[in-house]
């Protein structure tokens, strides 16, 4: 596999990657890490939403807003840094779908922002691995009326993100990769803050939707996040060892997000 896996490699980065990637859409059928692209289809048509969605941090054929992305009613845009990803979805998606390579920061996402801003947005969903709280509290001011933000279940119930950095690689910050982003409760207090309800989250545990209060007319289910069970599974089925995960990582610099100030767990 190791083997194969690096053949693949080499071929997208190469000519060759225009017919490799139009030849695995024929034969694959692009969808999203877990559930979540069915739980955004169900929620877009029970909310009265424009269609349009901005989603940071995509995979060519996994990626959140997938479903949406491949009806002609709905436009949107992909921002993600990786030149192969962008290259496919440009390829196989329909032309109301605008796919972006740019190394996110908060300076650049002023772009995303502008995007966002000129059009009424119907769905923002954030998975970065890193800055997705900065990101989030710079893009939630455009108002989208729903929300799917993926969340550190290594963290816990500790309200808690990792400081921003604008040059920040999961990779490099920690051995675990596990050292990124922020836990459930951050994120819910961030969105309840800005008028927003958490009404969802994905089957494996690291993805939650929240959707805008003013549009939560009839019979909705909402979730405390402090209440949330903390359980993140793998596509094998396995369940990741999130405590031990936290005790290699707790040591690291963290920002209590309800007071903005650096804490310590060490």
């Amino acid at each position: 596999m190791l083997v194969i896996d690096a053949v693949k490699d080499i071929v997208k980065s190469t000519p060759l990657a225009v017919p490799f990637i139009l030849l695995k859409n024929l034969t694959t059928e692009a969808t999203s890490q877990s559930n979540e692209a069915e739980i955004l289809t169900r929620l877009a048509s029970r909310v009265e939403m424009p269609k349009r969605f901005i989603e940071l941090g995509f995979s060519g054929f996994e990626f959140n807003t997938v479903h949406l992305a491949r009806r002609k009613d709905w436009k949107g845009l992909l921002v993600d840094g990786g030149a192969y990803n962008v290259r496919v979805a440009n390829l196989i998606l329909h032309e109301g779908i605008r796919a972006e390579q740019m190394w996110i920061d908060l300076t650049t996402l002023q772009r995303v922002l502008d995007y966002a801003e000129s059009q009424d947005l119907g769905v923002l969903s954030i998975d970065v691995d890193g800055n997705d709280f900065w990101f989030l509290q710079k893009l939630i001011t455009a108002r989208p009326a729903l929300i799917v933000a993926e969340f550190n279940i290594t963290l816990g119930r500790r309200p808690i993100t990792v400081p921003y950095d604008p040059l920040f690689d999961r990779k490099a910050k920690h051995e675990t990769g596990e050292y990124y982003g922020a836990s459930i409760v951050a994120i819910a207090h961030l969105c309840a803050s800005n008028g927003y309800s958490l009404v969802e989250i994905s089957r494996n545990g690291v993805n939650a939707f929240f959707v805008r209060n003013d549009l939560l007319t009839g019979d909705w289910r909402t979730i405390d996040a402090s209440k949330v069970r903390l359980e993140k599974y793998y596509p094998d089925g396995s369940k990741a060892p999130t405590d031990q995960f936290w005790e290699k990582i707790k040591t690291m610099p963290f920002i209590d997000v309800i007071d903005m100030a650096p804490t310590s767990f060490s």
